[in-house]
């Protein structure tokens, strides 16, 4: 519902700034929630700015919070991954009480399917399968069921300005290496991985439905 108030996790990427676009378009009350996990330098004061002037764009409240990622990832000997998942988290969960009443997150196709193989080859039960849930609790992904490709096209098309992050150029990181190297190479073998990769998500969601019900009986 158009009611709902909304709060929008931005990190000033095409995907995010796509997000608020259609937030706005569709006429959803909505702030934007930055987080500078101080991991590029300059590159990542240069987000935060960009996400700033987005939200005055909109006209919007913008909530930002530095963190200290590697220290964090240090003291708790996890990965900065990690790291930078859990303490965004916590703090979406400290924002949303008593509201907003959700938050949005961009992620969107080629996401899920990067997490379905990852989870594939790391090991995984049926549900590792299912890739990202359209909803978690509190949390909503609108833009699951599109691919980056898409989000690009809609941006350029409509001359929306966004920022790059240079890591996602690095393959170091396990994602990264799936996005760069192996979905690519695969892709030259079977030309429509994504697209079979995304109809194997729907039906092992399908499958998992049946199973929780023969389970439930």
């Amino acid at each position: 519902s158009t009611k709902d108030k909304l709060l929008l996790a931005v990190s000033g990427g095409v995907d995010s700034v796509v997000l608020c676009e259609l937030c706005k378009q569709a006429g959803y009350d909505f702030m934007i929630a930055h987080c500078n996990f101080k991991l590029r330098g300059k590159e990542s004061e240069r987000d935060k700015e960009f996400v700033k002037d987005l939200a005055k764009k909109y006209d919007v409240e913008f909530l930002v919070k530095d963190f200290e990622t590697e220290q964090y990832a240090a003291e708790n000997k996890i990965s900065i991954q990690e790291a930078a998942r859990k303490q965004r988290y916590i703090w979406f969960k400290e924002l949303l009480e008593p509201t907003p009443d959700y938050l949005l997150t961009a992620h969107h196709a080629d996401d899920n399917i990067e997490t379905l193989m990852m989870h594939f080859f790391r090991g995984t039960g049926l549900h590792g399968l299912t890739g990202i849930p359209e909803k978690t609790g509190y949390i909503r992904r609108p833009l699951l069921y599109f691919s980056k490709e898409e989000l690009i096209a809609f941006a350029k098309e409509n001359k929306f300005e966004f920022v790059e992050d240079s890591s996602n150029q690095s393959s170091k990181y396990t994602r990264n290496y799936f996005r760069n190297e192996l979905i690519p190479a695969i892709s030259k073998v079977y030309p429509q991985v994504k697209e079979n990769l995304q109809g194997n998500i729907s039906r092992f969601k399908e499958i998992e439905k049946l199973y929780q019900l023969s389970v439930g009986e």
